[in-house]
């Protein structure tokens, strides 16, 4: 049984998306109805929902703040609930950010039923994907896996994975020490923090390096040898001396 609340601040599509839900899943329970995104915080805290289908147009705080405002608090303590955005445009910058808070689905309204049906079929997916993934960041715990946001979910790293992490705009790419490349859907300064600070070193503004994989220093290259592959990295005269200084 999933437990949903409906955040939506115009009571007709309100209670057409209740009727439907109703009508199509009767494994899901809808907690409360709420119709700001103020009150909705408080009742998410309360009721600890498995899922939330969240208007993103609403007056004053709108449903983007809502959903950074969960994520902000997840911890031992609290999990954000699942999110199946719902907004009457379907503007780019809110698709981006759907992406970016790994939403389940982003529904334009009206919202037919075979929609619903499909975001409803991902949420189940997910689930058992989410139990799975705790199971074996569990299980793998003693290892120091480090976890980080892609396009799809999420992946585990041990820290010698990483050679060194470059900022991409609001992103980075991590390039590891196998030689592939993964997209992080996080900024540089909140990957910084998962680091160990003992293995990793800033250099400058946009770059992270493993200590562990540095061969050579140049006036304004780095050059980076794990076991199968070598990097090549550019950066600036003032952040090479810094890390020279560091080094030393």
């Amino acid at each position: 049984m999933a437990r949903v609340i409906i955040v939506e601040d115009e009571y007709y599509p309100r209670q057409t998306l209740r009727e439907k839900l109703e009508c199509n899943f009767p494994d899901m329970e809808i907690l409360t109805e709420c119709e700001n995104a103020e009150d909705a915080l408080i009742s998410i805290l309360r009721l600890r929902p498995d899922l939330l289908f969240l208007d993103i147009q609403m007056p004053n705080k709108n449903g983007l703040w809502l959903a950074d405002e969960l994520l902000l608090m997840q911890g031992e303590t609290f999990t954000p609930p699942d999110i199946v955005f719902t907004t009457g445009y379907a503007y780019p910058e809110y698709l981006l950010k759907a992406f970016e808070l790994a939403a389940i689905d982003y529904l334009v309204k009206p919202v037919s039923a075979e929609s619903l049906r499909k975001a409803v079929a991902r949420y189940h997916e997910r689930a058992g994907a989410s139990t799975g993934l705790q199971r074996l960041t569990e299980a793998l715990h003693e290892e120091k896996l480090l976890k980080f946001k892609s396009y799809n979910g999420l992946f585990l790293l041990r820290p010698e994975d990483i050679a060194y992490v470059e900022a991409d705009r609001d992103y980075a790419c991590m390039f590891l020490a196998n030689g592939s490349k993964e997209d992080v859907f996080e900024r540089l300064g909140e990957i910084e923090k998962k680091l160990p600070a003992d293995t990793f070193l800033r250099t400058g503004k946009s770059v992270i390096v493993n200590r562990k994989y540095i061969r050579k220093i140049t006036n304004t290259t780095l050059q980076l040898a794990t076991p199968s592959t070598s990097y090549l990295v550019e950066i600036s005269r003032s952040a090479i001396k810094q890390l020279k200084d560091t080094l030393i």
